[in-house]
């Protein structure tokens, strides 16, 4: 019984702890979500509370009329489906050759692809800048998207998800004389199917969120993403207006986080299961 006991209090200061934490990281959201209701003299209070004691649209409605918001998300949209579906496709082919395919310099090969995750972005930020510009690429939304269309920890991510297929299918496979796209395509990557979809939001809103690069390369605000499009009105004539600041930063919030919402256990699950060996 005293086992029990400690079990139980145990158990119970866990999820004290981790109401805890979700109350400390979740109350910045909602407050943010909160002004973005409350008018100009309830913000200015300095009242802490998440319920708006007068609910207004006005602040969205000033930001829709101001700016075109629609086309910063569409902008945002693009760049961040065509980075995902870049990522995902090369880290795929890469993961499946990684595992599956037998080459000289393979783990050589894993290893570079791990190490270059610990580079900084600022140090590839020039070479980077100068090979769009060289392309003629800049202001454009494939501009902003092709430095993204490989990902070193997506290639980690399904390769340690791939690894637990049983190498048997796809080496029965190969005696009957089925390729390794038919392979690929049609018995590993139905096996890790949720290690891939993960990845797709994982990439989706990394894309999404990205704002210093987009800052670099998109040079007209017509091509700007939310993300750009936030920090300009913030710190322009519109800085003190908080309530629709904090509107256009719920909606810049909103798309990826309805997307984790949804696929959260898969992201979860992807990441717990990335240290599994075969």
């Amino acid at each position: 019984m005293k086992i029990n006991n400690r079990e139980k209090k145990a158990a119970i200061k866990s999820q004290i702890l981790m109401i805890l934490l979700v109350a400390l990281f979740a109350y910045p959201f909602l407050y943010m979500v909160s002004i973005s209701f409350k008018s100009m003299p309830e913000i200015f209070e300095g009242s802490l509370s998440l319920i708006p004691k007068n609910f207004t649209l006005e602040n969205y409605e000033k930001v829709f009329n101001s700016l075109p918001v629609m086309s910063y998300l569409l902008n945002s949209f693009v760049i961040a489906l065509i980075a995902m579906i870049a990522k995902i496709i090369t880290s795929v082919l890469a993961a499946y050759a990684l595992v599956f395919m037998d080459f000289k310099g393979k783990e050589v090969l894993f290893y570079f692809f791990t190490l270059t995750m610990f580079v900084p972005f600022t140090v590839i930020i020039l070479p980077n800048y100068l090979t769009i510009n060289k392309m003629g690429l800049l202001s454009t939304l494939v501009g902003v998207a092709l430095p993204q269309m490989a990902d070193a920890m997506g290639i980690f991510r399904i390769r340690q998800a791939m690894r637990t297929v049983p190498k048997s299918l796809v080496e029965a496979a190969r005696l009957d004389k089925v390729g390794h796209f038919t392979a690929m395509t049609r018995i590993v990557i139905p096996l890790v199917k949720p290690a891939i979809s993960a990845m797709c939001i994982f990439f989706f809103i990394n894309s999404w969120n990205e704002y210093f690069w987009p800052l670099l390369i998109l040079k007209s605000n017509t091509m700007s993403t939310i993300t750009l499009a936030l920090q300009q009105f913030t710190s322009g004539e519109s800085g003190n207006a908080w309530g629709s600041s904090m509107a256009l930063a719920s909606i810049a919030t909103a798309i990826p986080l309805v997307l984790y919402l949804v696929f959260q256990r898969y992201i979860i699950g992807t990441f717990m299961s990335s240290g599994i060996k075969e």
